[in-house]
């Protein structure tokens, strides 16, 4: 029962903040990398294909496995994507690029 009192006095209190107008987004190209090839978005999509892939290649030791695995979770993630931002293909390219370099490593293994 202390520990939960305690708990609540030191919580901080919501406080209710006041409205600020939004400011203005930067030019367009000033904020080019959230919107280019290389924007977070398709390197988290890169990273997370070859992460996925190596663990597939490592468990399969098989880089066709790797590759074919992330390929259709990435087409699967994308195709449920319809429903809210709509189907991109240089994500699920990034994807792939990100299982081809899993695939490519899963070849020179050697545990």
């Amino acid at each position: 029962m202390l520990i939960l009192a305690l708990a609540l006095i030191a919580s901080p209190l919501p406080c209710r903040a006041e409205a600020r107008p939004a400011a203005p987004l930067p030019a367009p190209s000033d904020r080019a990398w959230q919107t280019g090839l290389l924007r977070s978005d398709r390197l988290q999509h890169a990273s997370l294909g070859f992460t996925a892939g190596l663990a597939i290649g490592i468990a399969t030791r098989q880089p066709w496995a790797a590759f074919t695995g992330v390929g259709v979770l990435a087409l699967g993630k994308e195709i449920a994507d319809r429903r809210t931002g709509g189907f991109d293909p240089l994500d699920l390219s990034a994807s792939l690029i990100g299982a081809g370099a899993a695939a490519l490593v899963t070849v020179s293994w050697k545990p």
